[in-house]
């Protein structure tokens, strides 16, 4: 489950250079289709109508033809190709994103036939350059009408541009004209590519536009406002409720990204996502993220709405104001148990307990809120179909984190899993420091099974009173059955402990107040960093 923060900077319609962010959804890609053919349709029309005009109107292109057969042949090149663009998206003999990339050889190959003709008869040398080729025209229309990758919309402008100067010497090899002088070759030149450049930038919002207005469109009832984080797996945006005017949390899976995984494994995701969805769905604790609404889009793409946090996550905690005291790790952990203890009862283990998956939030009046985010990793005890969610073999969660019988890949395991997760978490909290710190994932995962755990005084100067490290390292007991039995029993021996009193809404309120002001620049720039851990969650499905 992402973690999402109130006040990131929106990033909407941002365009990367990575090769999946180009991707256009397949909505998209037919709709381009559709205006290459429209395009392919006024270029054949055009080129008619121009033959018969120039042919009536200049007495001097009609004998160039008469002499010289190939531009009625360029011509009726041009008609025919053109056609054939149009048959091929109007009967669907190719796929829309193969019709797409032909488009890209169509665009060069008009612009040089533009080119052959602009320059079959010789260009006046001792006259001014005042107009512009066609070719530049040319560029723009493609430029701006058919949405594709910004960089490619380049490279094809550019080679587009390249075609006036090919053509053009060309016709002088053939003709034998006089070429003309460099600065009048720069004018035409400098036109073209300089259209060429600029229908990248053009294109580049042009893409951005249609991909908003498309998401806007796809996902319903809810408006995207901005791009909050992306990973390898998905992307997470700041959304509103069109009628509710309520922002939320979209999560969004991309159909691409499952296109280009193997087919088990992209059936894995996709599962797991819905599964995702439904649990977070059922749980109703205050501390359990709320999950507003799941489904698919019109392109494919899964998505689920969840509400929208204010505050940052325990990593980013720890990572700017180091250590915590004992008597705010106890009122936190109590919390964390609460949700865990439905999601128990309901014979759902979370298995992915760790830092950047807690949210410490401003709900409100109340400070220090907390809310269990992505339950992607979650188990069920009961439901066979649910328990098969992870490749054969391989063991689920985050190695850090892990209890040695999940290190292990053992199949039964239960609540108390979590429990042995809670107390890496709470140890981190006390002492700034991972439970082992090791080099590799496989040797902290062996490290669970086989290391004795160092008490977490040893490791901080901050005082940790003895009930409450004595109840941490029984959380981290090798074996289940030597852990607290559940969440519950967990946080009435937290409320028991002496420290437990001692941390409230009053020293909480102060501590944001202090520390994490809303218009604070620090809180603003801990927001922006956790927005980033958004990607952990959408690129770890």
């Amino acid at each position: 489950m992402p973690k999402i923060v109130r006040g990131a900077t929106p990033i909407t319609g941002e365009v990367s250079s990575s090769g999946l962010q180009f991707r256009l959804p397949p909505a998209l890609i037919d709709r381009a289709a559709q205006r290459l053919c429209w395009i392919s349709l006024v270029c054949a029309t055009t080129t008619v109508l121009m033959f018969l005009v120039h042919g009536w109107l200049q007495p001097e292109v009609r004998a160039m033809r008469a002499a010289d057969p190939t531009l009625p042949l360029l011509a009726l090149a041009m008609v025919l190709v053109s056609s054939g663009m149009v048959a091929v998206q109007r009967y669907r003999l190719l796929s829309s994103w193969a019709i797409l990339n032909t488009g890209l050889v169509f665009e060069v190959f008009v612009a040089f036939a533009i080119s052959l003709f602009e320059t079959a008869l010789p260009l006046p040398k001792d006259h001014y350059v005042l107009g512009v080729s066609m070719v530049a025209v040319w560029i723009t229309v493609c430029g701006l009408l058919i949405p594709n990758a910004p960089l490619m919309t380049a490279v094809v402008g550019l080679l587009s541009a390249a075609m006036w100067p090919a053509a053009y010497y060309l016709n002088v090899h053939l003709h034998g004209y006089e070429a003309l002088p460099a600065s009048r070759l720069g004018v035409f030149h400098f036109v073209n590519f300089s259209m060429a450049f600029w229908a990248y930038f053009l294109n580049k919002r042009i893409y951005a536009l249609e991909m908003s207005a498309h998401r806007a469109q796809e996902m319903g009832s809810y408006d995207l406002i901005a791009l909050l984080g992306r990973g390898g797996m998905g992307e997470v945006w700041r959304a509103r409720h069109k009628m509710l005017a309520r922002d939320s949390a979209i999560k969004v899976i991309r159909p691409e990204v499952l296109m280009a995984q193997p087919g088990r494994q992209a059936d894995m995701v996709r599962r797991r996502f819905e599964r995702e969805a439904r649990a977070t769905a059922n749980l109703r604790s205050p501390h359990t993220v709320d999950l507003y609404d799941f489904g698919a889009s019109q392109d494919g793409s899964f998505y689920f709405v969840m509400e929208l946090l204010d505050g940052v996550n325990l990593q980013v905690l720890v990572d700017k104001f180091g250590p915590q005291p004992a008597k705010r790790v106890v009122f936190l952990l109590r919390q964390i148990c609460d949700s865990l203890e439905e999601a128990h009862r309901a014979s759902l283990i979370h298995r992915d307990i760790k830092p950047s998956n807690i949210y410490l939030c401003a709900q409100g009046l109340q400070f220090d809120y907390i809310k269990v985010l992505d339950f992607g990793l979650v188990k069920s005890t009961s439901s066979p179909e649910l328990s098969q969610m992870t490749m054969e073999g391989q063991a689920a969660g985050t190695p850090a984190y892990m209890a040695p019988e999940a290190s292990l890949g053992e199949q039964r395991i239960d609540g108390r899993s979590d429990l042995y997760s809670v107390g890496c978490v709470a140890y981190y909290l006390l002492t700034g420091r991972l439970l082992f710190e090791e080099a590799t994932a496989t040797a902290t995962a062996l490290a669970h099974v086989q290391k004795v755990v160092v008490p977490p005084s040893a490791r901080t100067e901050m005082p940790v009173p003895g009930d409450l490290e004595e109840l941490v390292l029984a959380c981290l007991a090798k074996k289940p059955e030597d852990r607290p039995h559940s969440a519950q029993e967990l946080s009435r021996r937290l409320a028991a402990l002496q420290c437990s009193g001692e941390w409230g809404r009053d020293e909480a309120a102060a501590w944001w107040q202090r520390n994490l002001p809303v218009t604070s620049a620090e809180r603003v720039a801990t927001q922006r960093e956790s927005a980033g851990t958004i990607v952990t969650s959408a690129s770890g499905m």
